[in-house]
């Protein structure tokens, strides 16, 4: 798959966020409308240039932003915005640029920060028509040893910036083979493994509730869940539970075998990309 190729620019966020890097990438000749790309922890939205690649491809346009510490934008690597913070700056970039979402691509952590959000919208209109989670995170306290959890919320009043490793490595999100450099070249792309104690502890107090949220969206949405069956980050039983209380009967759930966190980096992703991109075609049709 050819990947789009996508401009930069900045979003004065005010002094909470700082500037954040929004990007949009090249469109094709079809305008089914806006799609918002969200990266997850240790991401940033260049690394989904195949997300952007199959909406573009499914005839809408593209347009994401790095969370603030991550890839472009300001802040301490791993420093992002507090849950109950996260919709306020999403709105804030939308309204910058005058969009309305028409379908909604979130991967892992951007998962957990967009239910709220949508949530939030439940009985606005038009809000979007879709939404694509992608190996969505819903148990941050999943593989975190209780100790480390517990220090982490002590420390965290008093050094609510500092941070400390999430504990997730490049062999954990695809099949790495027999690379040495893999670990160095996620790093070099702009990757990290770093997550602040302010945030790792929102993400632990908002856990409980998350699937509740789920639940109460607008039940005329149609929703794609993609997971790979070995991811170790966020197992696919997790994934199921979400699919389960999602809400309506336009619901897909895609799981990718021989496939990990990110199954659009595995060796051969090419029948998952096919499901993916039919699945796009399909909607507003």
């Amino acid at each position: 798959m050819i990947l789009p190729r996508s401009s930069t620019f900045y979003h004065d966020a005010g002094p909470v966020h700082g500037r954040i890097l929004v990007r949009e990438w090249e469109t094709g000749p079809v305008d089914r409308g806006t799609v918002l790309i969200l990266h997850g922890l240790g991401d940033h939205s260049a690394r989904h240039d195949w997300a952007a690649g199959q909406v573009i491809r499914a005839g809408y346009r593209a347009v994401g932003f790095d969370w603030p510490g991550n890839g472009g934008s300001d802040g301490i690597r791993g420093d992002m915005p507090l849950v109950a913070n996260a919709g306020g700056l999403i709105d804030s970039i939308l309204a910058s640029r005058g969009l309305r979402p028409t379908g909604i691509f979130a991967h892992s952590t951007g998962a957990f920060l967009v239910l709220p959000w949508l949530a939030s919208l439940a009985k606005e209109a038009p809000g979007p028509r879709w939404v694509w989670f992608s190996s969505p995170l819903l148990r941050p306290s999943h593989r975190q040893p209780a100790l480390k959890v517990a220090i982490a919320k002590l420390l965290a009043w008093q050094f609510p910036k500092m941070t400390l490793s999430n504990g997730v490595h490049a062999r954990d999100c695809y099949h790495t083979g027999f690379d040495p450099f893999a670990e160095s070249t996620f790093r070099k792309a702009g990757g990290h493994h770093r997550v602040s104690l302010r945030f790792a502890v929102s993400l632990l107090a908002e856990e409980t509730g998350l699937l509740d949220l789920a639940s109460g969206l607008r039940t005329d949405l149609a929703f794609l869940l993609t997971q790979g069956l070995e991811d170790p980050i966020c197992p696919p039983a997790f994934a199921e539970s979400l699919f389960q209380r999602l809400p309506g009967g336009r619901k897909t759930f895609l799981l990718a075998a021989g496939s990990r966190h990110e199954p659009f980096r595995e060796p051969e992703p090419e029948a998952f990309a096919n499901a993916v991109r039919n699945w796009l075609e399909c909607q507003g049709v």
